[in-house]
């Protein structure tokens, strides 16, 4: 019984395919990434990773193949562009998707080091501090499953491992889909594999 139980709350992925104009993007992929856990989505660009992504939250329509263990989930995603509201600040922005307190989003901006920035608008904002914004924002929804495509692309050395160690610790015991091509990534976050190839 409890194995039962426990393959229904993971998202099995079974004959997956999908094209863009005659170009197969996923040919016939399978999977199964388990409930509470990070798995990392590794491969080489164009390979299908942000595709796999889009079709598991429902954004784009597989051409064959389905999905499981996605039903009535509560989903969050770090998608590769920040989507932010650039004519309004971090806070807003962030309460608008999560419904937090303006109070607990501004302790949570501190801990990313993003403080001084708090009150001006994301047009003003670095590169980086956006990324951070986003991240923050996906982090504090409520949600059952965390899709993140390449989180920390943008930022810098430092700022990268301060940020990968907030997502480490805010996602623990998760469930985590996270698509990255740096091994060194997968390594920190300790998470499972999956390569499409």
């Amino acid at each position: 019984m409890y194995g039962k139980d426990v393959e229904k709350m993971d998202i099995i992925v079974k004959d997956l395919c999908k094209s863009y104009e005659n170009q197969k993007v996923l040919d016939h992929f399978f999977c199964r990434f388990q409930e509470g856990k990070m798995t990392c989505i590794m491969g080489k660009s164009g390979i299908g990773k942000t595709t796999l992504l889009a079709v598991l939250m429902g954004l784009v329509k597989a051409d064959e193949g389905a999905v499981t263990g996605m039903e009535h989930k509560k989903i969050s995603a770090i998608f590769q562009e920040n989507r932010l509201f650039e004519n309004l600040d971090a806070v807003t922005n962030i309460r608008i998707t999560t419904g937090k307190s303006d109070a607990e989003i501004e302790r949570f901006l501190q801990k990313m080091e993003l403080k001084d920035i708090i009150g001006k608008p994301v047009s003003e904002y670095s590169g980086g501090m956006k990324r951070r914004v986003a991240i923050a924002r996906a982090l504090l929804a409520e949600y059952d499953i965390l899709f993140m495509d390449e989180p920390l692309q943008g930022l810098d050395a430092c700022t990268k491992e301060k940020v990968a160690l907030m997502i480490k610790e805010q996602t623990n015991g998760k469930t985590v889909l996270f698509v990255t091509h740096e091994e060194k990534e997968a390594e920190f976050f300790q998470a499972e594999r999956v390569e499409l190839c």
